[in-house]
């Protein structure tokens, strides 16, 4: 029987990558025509166009390691030199289907979550395979090959979590600090259970297991995520992340949590900038709302009470002495989770003492205002001011993410192609955030559109059975999946726009 002959991508491997993991893409760009020639092998056989070649799981899951591998790095070298698989020319890097795998046309999200994820449910295949960034697994100077590749796994994670940025085990704080990739896929390291404390004991029990510590001594724990650095993996750039990194949530809906998770607070829409891509049209001539003990309480009985509490309007700056007594007053009531500001960053002096009031808080700017992209630049001062205090505070302040939605007064906005959601493989659809309770003593279903005064979104009241606001929210993203996605679809615009447009033209959810 001829098995597939991996001697070329070892030997490749040896050759560019370095002994920490990452790659010489220029010595990889001298070669090129080796990649290419391995890249054609991976085309012209694989575990379903012969199978006699991969005898065994080990042999098949070996192969779709490295393909995902190969043909990174073939993607990457197709572009070279970027600083960061984000900053490619489509922006589709992990979706468009540019290689072949015996015959057939695949992406690397296909291979990822349809083959790997999907087939084999190996959650160590995360420390195995390398998407070109600094926060992924060292990538292996060898290729997977069928024979201990068990062994070669458990060997890669062990790896993985013996680097403090992936994993550390504070004893006195009792919390585990984890890479990102635990956040991101969290189903594939606690099973189907379906709720959040589920995921975090089965991160929990997967760290014990491979990182040498009895479970039990760890099992209480809080479980944090660390900044996730997508520079480019490359051996002739050191790893840089700033003071002020791209924000990732760090809470996510499970559908058998019994509460939420997250929760939204909105004071109005009053704001100190008019941007003409304001999803709630956020201005001076806005409105504001302090918010009274009722609603507060509200939020307290509806939210996991080490969930997160999000601030946003309008600019809570322009009200920071409200915001730090909010805070301070959910904080007396039992609230232990995460508070976080969303701000233009403009009154900085305002925005750090919000978050110099409580330890276990953070800041959003705005990726516009931050960068002058698209609206007015951050004063150089209040920049200069809040650079310094992130970088004595890191992982306190973060910037939000470029892509800008086609609602509020941004819904006939014409945006560069890099501002789609879609250039970033988040396709057109509904991003389905978790809902709103406004000063007004409303819950809302979405934070871009609570501004809009339809009974679409209206999920409850203050004195609203917390159960009752969940149910209603359930609902809600079950109406989303079957309503308003398939009409934005068969309009061709996305689901942002549907709603800002053509609300009224849906039938309500069923509440």
């Amino acid at each position: 029987m001829l098995m597939f002959d991996w001697q070329p991508w070892t030997a490749l491997l040896a050759a560019v990558v370095s002994a920490d993991g990452k790659v010489d893409y220029a010595a990889l760009s001298d070669r090129r025509a080796r990649l290419d020639a391995v890249v054609a092998a991976l085309g012209a056989a694989s575990p379903v166009s012969d199978a006699a070649a991969f005898p065994s799981d080990e042999h098949r899951l070996a192969y779709w390691l490295n393909a995902y591998n190969i043909f990174t790095l073939h993607a990457i070298l197709a572009e070279y030199p970027i600083s960061s698989v984000w900053k490619t020319r489509d922006g589709q890097f992990f979706q468009r289907r540019r290689h072949r795998a015996g015959g057939r046309d695949v992406s690397l999200d296909d291979i990822e979550h349809e083959i790997l994820r999907g087939e084999f449910r190996e959650p160590r295949i995360h420390f195995a395979i390398n998407c070109g960034s600094n926060g992924c697994p060292a990538l292996r100077p060898a290729a997977y090959v069928g024979e201990d590749l068990q062994a070669t796994l458990r060997g890669a994670t062990e790896q993985f979590l013996a680097n403090e940025w992936n994993c550390r085990i504070d004893h006195a704080a009792r919390r585990v600090a984890v890479s990102r990739i635990f956040k991101m896929y969290a189903e594939d390291f606690a099973g189907a259970q379906g709720t959040t404390h589920d995921y975090r004991l089965g991160v929990l029990r997967f760290v014990a297991q491979h990182a040498d510590v009895p479970f039990e001594r760890i099992a209480d724990y809080a479980v944090s995520y660390n900044t996730y650095d997508w520079g480019l993996n490359d051996a002739h750039r050191a790893p840089h992340i700033g003071p002020i990194t791209f924000h990732e949530p760090v809470e996510h809906y499970a559908p058998g949590d019994a509460e939420l998770r997250e929760l939204h607070l909105y004071e109005g829409n009053f704001c100190n900038r008019t941007c003409a891509f304001c999803t709630i049209n956020g201005s001076p001539d806005g409105w504001y709302q302090p918010y009274a003990e009722p609603v507060l309480d509200q939020a307290l009985r509806s939210v996991a009470a080490d969930g997160n509490l999000k601030f946003y309007g309008g600019e809570p700056t322009l009200h920071a002495e409200a915001i730090i007594a909010a805070m301070a007053w959910l904080r007396a009531r039992g609230f232990r989770g995460l508070f976080t500001i969303f701000s233009n960053g403009v009154k900085a002096e305002k925005l750090l003492a919000i978050l110099d009031s409580d330890a276990r808080s953070e800041a959003v700017l705005n990726y516009s205002i931050l960068h002058g992209r698209d609206a007015e630049a951050l004063p150089e001062q209040a920049r200069a001011r809040i650079e310094a205090w992130a970088t004595a505070h890191p992982n306190r302040v973060f910037q939000g993410y470029k892509i800008l939605f086609h609602a509020g007064a941004g819904a006939d906005g014409a945006f560069d192609r890099d501002r789609e959601a879609d250039f970033h493989g988040l396709g057109q659809g509904c991003v389905r955030c978790f809902p709103v309770l406004t000063s007004k003593g409303r819950f809302h279903a979405c934070p871009f559109a609570a501004e809009v005064d339809a009974p679409h979104y209206d999920l409850g009241r203050v004195g609203t059975a917390p159960a009752a606001v969940r149910a209603n929210y359930q609902a809600f993203r079950r109406w989303i999946d079957d309503v308003l996605d398939p009409a934005a679809r068969s309009r061709g615009i996305s689901s942002c726009e549907m709603c800002h447009k053509h609300l009224a033209e849906l039938p309500l959810p069923q509440f």
